[in-house]
């Protein structure tokens, strides 16, 4: 199963997709998390403060940017919002 996320912070985006083997139930709030480890891993940071609270993003706070990450849009059969 995949989920198709963009991460913004400013004029910046980067597309983030994140695959799952499929459960029953919900897993978008796993993909998210996994989103967010593929932020730090392409930024190369190795420490941010994530805020997770909000129901469609989660926010990503680095010393000099913070990143907005929410579901996008992606490849054919990809989950996620444009």
């Amino acid at each position: 199963m995949k989920f198709a996320f963009i991460a913004r912070s400013g004029e910046q985006s980067l597309p983030l997709e994140v695959d799952l083997a499929y459960r029953p139930g919900k897993q978008t709030q796993r993909a998210r998390r996994l989103a967010v480890g593929e932020l730090l891993a392409l930024l190369e940071v190795e420490q941010a403060q994530v805020d997770a609270s909000g129901e469609d993003s989660v926010k990503v706070t680095l010393p000099d940017a913070v990143w907005v990450i929410a579901e996008g849009g992606g490849a054919s059969g990809s989950r996620g919002k444009i």
